[in-house]
């Protein structure tokens, strides 16, 4: 069983040495957001960008119940875009 093992590892190992010497290209491109600044206080949470012809995010808050370890009146603050 052993022997039958290694051969098949000793016959598929050209196939991994083939494929680390392929070469291409891919094209893909990064785009660098500008930062914004997440401001939360007593009265709400706001969102102030750098740029303003990005769309506005959408802020939700939940008020975190009492748990060992996380004070009274924490809220979780999630801003998505």
């Amino acid at each position: 069983m052993k022997a039958l093992l290694l051969s098949v590892l000793l016959t598929l190992s050209p196939l991994v040495a083939d494929a680390g010497m392929t070469s291409g290209d891919i094209n893909i491109s990064l785009t660098i957001l500008p930062t914004c600044q997440v401001n939360a206080a007593h009265t709400g949470t706001s969102v102030t960008c750098a740029s303003r012809t990005m769309s506005l995010p959408h802020i939700s808050e939940k008020l975190l119940t009492s748990v060992p370890g996380i004070s009274v009146g924490s809220k979780l603050v999630t801003v998505e875009w």
